[in-house]
């Protein structure tokens, strides 16, 4: 089971790069299960413009396509999803047909990014998307890991494991 990792946001030292960061070792520590983390940072798309040559584009679209899941790893901003996540997926559409996806949300706050999993969830159900019902809300993040990298909030302890485990059987009934 291939499952690429998407952490959404823009911001150099975020927070949520390490929350998606910890999701995919824990994946990978899974019998059967290969993953890794794109960072849609790192890729830094320009504003959508169907006209440029944009060289990540390949790259992007051929680990969409290869993906038997994605998970998307993304704060909230503003009440959203991050725009400059919003605008690098819009680069694709066809790659996330029928394709399972789940979303961790991730925030200082203490609601863990709810109204940005209610954007994402929309716009998945857009593109085609078959969603897990459950997401991962990871509120505090400033406080979630300790020097070691070790999660200690007690919530995500108990909620990240599920949530991998649902998130691979949907996969897994979509492989079938």
């Amino acid at each position: 089971m291939n499952i690429t990792v998407i952490q959404g946001s823009p911001r150099s030292g975020s927070n949520s790069a390490k929350v998606a960061q910890f999701l995919c070792d824990s994946l990978n520590a899974k019998e059967g299960v290969g993953s890794k983390v794109i960072s849609l940072r790192e890729l830094d798309f320009p504003n959508f413009d169907t006209g440029l040559e944009i060289p990540q584009i390949e790259m992007l679209r051929t680990t969409l396509n290869d993906a038997d899941g994605l998970l998307f790893v993304f704060p909230e901003y503003n009440g959203g999803m991050p725009g400059a996540m919003k605008n690098a997926l819009d680069y694709f559409r066809p790659e996330y047909n029928l394709k399972p996806m789940a979303a961790a949300t991730v925030s200082a706050g203490p609601f863990g990014g709810l109204n940005a999993w209610h954007a994402f969830h929309s716009w998945a159900l857009y593109v085609g998307g078959i969603v897990l019902p459950n997401n991962l809300k990871v509120s505090g993040v400033g406080n979630l890991f300790d020097q070691a990298g070790t999660p200690t909030e007690e919530h995500f302890n108990l909620n990240y494991p599920k949530f991998l485990e649902e998130f691979q059987w949907l996969v897994g009934k979509i492989q079938d």
